[in-house]
């Protein structure tokens, strides 16, 4: 195998991936620059909180624990020739997949409110987010259609597709945004807007993707295909580790945000812009990350451990060459990225949304290293690995350090992102080390 066929096919897989990662953070990026014109830190801290709580259920069940899973066997089983098996799988990854969505939907709408409030949410924020979070929830169900049928599509190397989805729901999402929010058409909706554009553009969504499935997929979804208790529990096998590991970190994280809420809604708009324009370098680390779990998963199928290792290594590297870039542009130009989300006027929070991406930049190829390399290891099928590391690194660095700087000291934010860097470089450095431990087990069993 040479190693310019290697980086082609890394690059024909992840371009695609990245694509839809910017796409999708870009439609949040425009989405919080109408919000935030349109009223202010308010509704910008309501929708965010709610956008925050609501990832979290979705990445933690779906996501990150049941779409991974299904990537990840699916790729095996396309590798080792077995597209019965890929069927199968397919097939588990939805029916599940109904289940938890329709679980989460009741749980966001009926006790909306009290979560909030669990989140230092009061005034003008809670009743913003409590009618946010109740539509959004109803967007649960179509969403996980799109994201598990995405999941399907990457474990067999075909990435465009959800990259074009990725486009039909993010335009549609801005342009009822636009619609909605403003009230170009009819009367001005504000943050019920935001939220209904949500619902409308994952709709279009779904229903493109299952005509897509239905018309040109080679594997086929079937909904009344007999499933195996062993595959099933191979899904659960690896799902629940990836929930474990996705909830150490966003669990943490959400408790964390709580506590950045107590220090006033300019030092929270702020965090959570600095958050919103990180993605932009962030999210093509996690693409590249998927991409690694899809490849690193078909040479595992195959057997192919030097292949394998090929894939991850190139990943990384391709991965730290994107994030760089951006790393360099919250150097140069933080205070411009920051008065493009918000107000002029509102110059506290331009100036602590600067701060806190200068210190950001630190922690940029750690992070790169860390989602590469907690793709490949998933690839692998080993999900309990990266769920100890998320939960060291979550819960016992960040969590207790953000509970004595920022909750009980009241820091300036910006301690924030000097906690997320350590966080980040423990991180990276340790799933790099049992990326290599793996496969020096490999050799030896191989």
């Amino acid at each position: 195998m040479k190693n310019n066929n290697v980086l082609s096919e890394v690059i024909d897989i992840s371009l695609p991936v990245i694509a839809e990662m910017v796409v999708y953070n870009f439609m949040n990026i425009f989405d919080i620059m109408m919000i935030g014109n349109f009223g202010g830190n308010k509704m910008v801290s309501a929708v965010t909180l709610s956008n925050e709580i609501i990832n979290t259920f979705y990445n933690i069940l779906i996501s990150s624990g049941l779409g991974i899973a299904v990537t990840s066997l699916i790729a095996r089983s396309v590798g080792g020739k077995d597209i019965k098996s890929a069927e199968e799988y397919a097939s588990i990854g939805i029916k599940i997949g109904i289940i938890i969505a329709s679980i989460c939907t009741f749980v966001l709408y009926r006790f909306s409110n009290e979560i909030l409030k669990l989140f230092k949410a009061y005034g003008k924020v809670l009743e913003y987010g409590d009618i946010y979070i109740k539509i959004v929830a109803l967007s649960l169900l179509p969403s996980l259609f799109v994201n598990i049928l995405n999941s399907i599509l990457r474990g067999v190397g075909n990435t465009k597709t959800p990259f074009r989805v990725s486009i039909i729901i993010s335009v549609s999402k801005i342009f009822f945004d636009f619609i909605l929010v403003f009230g170009i058409l009819f009367k001005d909706l504000g943050v019920i807007g935001a939220a209904m554009a949500t619902l409308l553009a994952q709709f279009f969504g779904m229903i493109y993707l299952f005509s897509y499935v239905i018309k040109n997929f080679n594997i086929k979804v079937k909904f009344k295909i007999r499933c195996s208790y062993g595959k099933i529990k191979k899904v659960l096998f690896i799902t629940m580790p990836c929930f474990f590991e996705e909830a150490a970190y966003s669990i943490s994280r959400l408790i964390c945000t709580s506590m950045i809420m107590g220090l006033g809604s300019a030092s929270f708009a702020a965090n959570q812009i600095a958050n919103n324009i990180e993605g932009i370098s962030v999210m093509p680390s996690i693409a590249i990350g998927i991409a690694a779990t899809t490849l690193v998963g078909m040479k595992v199928g195959e057997r192919d451990v030097k292949g394998a290792k090929k894939y991850a290594y190139k990943c990384c590297l391709f991965s730290l060459g994107i994030i760089m870039f951006f790393a360099i542009i919250f150097i140069t130009m933080p205070n411009f990225l920051a008065k493009v989300f918000i107000n002029g006027e509102e110059r506290e929070v331009i100036h602590l949304t600067a701060a806190c991406l200068l210190i950001g930049s630190i922690e940029q190829p750690f992070i790169a290293i860390s989602n590469v390399f907690c793709g490949a290891l998933k690839g692998t099928g080993d999900a309990k690995t990266t769920f100890t590391i998320s939960l060291i690194t979550g819960w016992c660095i960040r969590l207790p350090l953000m509970f004595y700087f920022i909750y009980y000291l009241k820091k300036p934010v910006t301690y924030v992102w000097w906690i997320t860097n350590l966080q980040w470089a423990v991180d990276g450095i340790l799933m790099y080390i049992y990326f290599r431990k793996k496969f020096k087990s490999y050799r030896r069993n191989y």
